[in-house]
């Protein structure tokens, strides 16, 4: 298999689908968009793997959501600069 559908991965990772929709929304995991689906590719997945390994699946999601809320920060700033 060369890519996964983003409930494929969910049960490749034996999580929920919100969790993993959530990481893909946060930008920790990037996807590929087909038609109507999101696909993550093998490559993505293990990538997101060998950074995670270790962590707390919350931890990573917690840690992907500030990562998020400080490019917004640095965007308004960087906006208010030009």
């Amino acid at each position: 298999m060369l890519v996964y559908t983003l409930p494929e991965l969910a049960a490749e990772f034996k999580t929920s689908k919100d969790n993993i929709y959530a990481l893909v929304n946060l930008g920790a995991i990037q996807s590929i968009q087909f038609s109507t689906n999101k696909v993550v590719s093998v490559y993505e997945a293990e990538r997101f793997l060998r950074e995670s390994a270790g962590k707390q699946f919350d931890q990573v999601i917690k840690e992907a959501k500030k990562r998020k809320n400080l490019e917004k920060i640095s965007n308004v700033f960087n906006f208010k600069e030009a």
